[in-house]
């Protein structure tokens, strides 16, 4: 069986990316749980939450891509986006379960955001020194 020049081992690299996915969500938690905190010094509108949820994402999605870069050492963009597709499927998923917000239409903004700051922390992330992480 041979293995992939592009990923090397596919499996390697899935697990690569669904545990940075993973790590990626408790970033995001820990993102809203701070602002949580400062929203409850100030009165928020609507559009401040907004704004503060799809900034935790952000920091959340390039968090899991630049480590999924990093520990797999190659092919960044398609490790960060592939991280990202996990992401969004957590939260998707979450979304469903304990929100019911899944017919929400701002739902491919979401996706295209995720993709993209999760790919560019996956660029970020092999492109970094060489160092332990």
């Amino acid at each position: 069986m041979r293995n992939s020049r592009l990923f090397g081992n596919k499996k390697v690299a899935a697990s690569t990316a669904f545990g940075s996915a993973l790590l990626s969500c408790a970033v995001t938690v820990a993102v809203i749980m701070l602002l949580g905190f400062f929203v409850a010094k100030i009165d928020a509108t609507d559009m401040i939450l907004s704004a503060m949820s799809t900034f935790a994402l952000c920091v959340g999605a390039f968090s899991g891509g630049y480590v999924s870069g990093k520990k797999h050492r190659r092919n960044g963009l398609i490790m960060g986006i592939l991280c990202g597709v996990f992401v969004f499927l957590i939260i998707i998923l979450v979304s469903h379960f304990f929100a019911k917000a899944t017919q929400s239409i701002s739902l491919p903004s979401k996706l295209i955001l995720t993709l993209m700051c999760s790919g560019l922390g996956g660029i970020l992330g092999v492109n970094a020194k060489n160092g332990k992480l």
